[in-house]
C-alpha cells in the first residue's frame, strides 16, 4: 500500500505586491473596489497588505507625495469600514532612467526601510542592468525582482546570474495555475523546485486576480511545489 504524504496548505499572513490604490495605475479604479477586496484578503487569512503601485515614466509617473497620500486615503477608509488590517505603501518601480534618477535622488519608497521592488520589460531584455542594482545596492537597498517568472527571455542561467547579483525573487502566486499563460507557470515551477523563490506575492490588480489567488490556495500542485521553500514574507 502506498501512502502518499499530505500537503499542508501555505498561510501567508503579508503580501508584498498589490495594486490596491484606487485610480493610480492600471489596478483598481475605485475606493469601493479597493475596499471589497481588502475584505477579501482579510477573509484569505491576510493580517498585512503592503500595496505597490506601479512607477514608471511613460505611463504611471506616480510621485512618491501622490502615493503617500493616497495611502492615507485608504487607511482612513479602512478604518471608517473597520477593516482590521495594516496597510503599508511602497512601489514597483519600472527599470528606466526615471528608476536611476530616482534612487540617485534617494526618491524611492522601500519596503521595510530597505528593500526595493522592481520589474523589468516583458518586451525585451534589459541592458547594463548589473551596473544599476549594484547602484542600488550601493545605496543600501536590496533589490526584489517583481515576478521574475513572467520575463520570457530569461532562462535559469539569467536566473543564476541574477542571483550572483544578490536580487531576490517575488514571484506571482496566480502564477503557479497558468493565470499569464504555461510559460510562466513553467517558469514558477522552475524557479520553485531550484528554491530561488524568496517572496510570494498576489500581484492583484481586481476580481478576477482575487479569484484566481484563491483557486492557487487550495491547489495542491501550488501548495506541492512552495512547500519546501523558505519564504520571507513574515520577515516584513
Amino acid at each position: 500500500m502506498i501512502f502518499f504524504k499530505k500537503i499542508k496548505k501555505i498561510e501567508l499572513k503579508t503580501d508584498i505586491h498589490s495594486h490596491l490604490l484606487p485610480g493610480i495605475d492600471d489596478g483598481v479604479k475605485t475606493i469601493d473596489e479597493s475596499l471589497l477586496l481588502i475584505k477579501e484578503y482579510i477573509n484569505l487569512g491576510y493580517k498585512k497588505l503592503i500595496i505597490t503601485p506601479h512607477v514608471m515614466y511613460d505611463s504611471y509617473n506616480n510621485s512618491t507625495d501622490l502615493i503617500l497620500e493616497k495611502i492615507n486615503y485608504l487607511k482612513n477608509e479602512c478604518f471608517k469600514n473597520n477593516l482590521n488590517i495594516e496597510l503599508e505603501v511602497s512601489a514597483e518601480y519600472n527599470f528606466d532612467e526615471e528608476f536611476v534618477e530616482r534612487i540617485e535622488k534617494n526618491d524611492l519608497l522601500p519596503i521595510n526601510k530597505k528593500y526595493i521592488l522592481f520589474e523589468f520589460s516583458f518586451y525585451q531584455k534589459p541592458v547594463n542592468y548589473e551596473n544599476i542594482i549594484f547602484k542600488l545596492k550601493s545605496k543600501g537597498y536590496i533589490p526584489i525582482l517583481a515576478h521574475p517568472e513572467r520575463y520570457r527571455y530569461f532562462d535559469l542561467e539569467d536566473f543564476k546570474s541574477l542571483k550572483e547579483l544578490e536580487v531576490m525573487f517575488q514571484c506571482n502566486i496566480i502564477s503557479s495555475i497558468g493565470f499569464y499563460g504555461k510559460t510562466p507557470q513553467k517558469k514558477f515551477k522552475e524557479l520553485a523546485k531550484n528554491k530561488m523563490i524568496d517572496f510570494l506575492g498576489s500581484d492583484v490588480h481586481s476580481f478576477n486576480y482575487m479569484e484566481a489567488l484563491k483557486i492557487s490556495f487550495n491547489s495542491s500542485s501550488f501548495n506541492r511545489l512552495v512547500s519546501n521553500l523558505h519564504i520571507k514574507n513574515s520577515y516584513l
